[in-house]
């Protein structure tokens, strides 16, 4: 019995530290979302299509994992825009919180 339950108990914590991720605007020039990264979450393999800026309502430290073995780590400051280009066609990474603190972000995509 208290194995199920620390099954049941993991399993509801990882849920609880799942991406929140809400879309809140867009017209034809921009599209706005925003973001919130749980302590050591990570993003799945992507490519940012688009480019944008990020600003950063609690910032922090992501790492990128590129599937080439390149680790960069990109800092979002708290209340400063930070500029991001479309990543090439042939590269994809993940993303990782590895504080334990959530970072919360405002991504603005600009639309060409």
């Amino acid at each position: 019995m208290k194995k199920i339950l620390g099954i049941l108990l993991f399993s509801l914590t990882f849920q609880l530290q799942a991406l929140e991720f809400e879309h809140q605007f867009e017209n034809e020039h921009v599209c706005v979302d925003k973001a919130i990264i749980a302590p050591f979450e990570e993003i799945g393999l992507h490519r940012d299509t688009q480019p944008h800026v990020v600003i950063a309502l609690k910032g922090g430290t992501i790492t990128r994992l590129e599937t080439d073995g390149r680790k960069t780590d990109v800092i979002f400051p708290t209340g400063k825009p930070v500029f991001r280009e479309v990543d090439p066609e042939n590269e994809l990474h993940r993303s990782v919180n590895n504080s334990s603190e959530p970072i919360e972000l405002i991504i603005i995509k600009l639309k060409k």
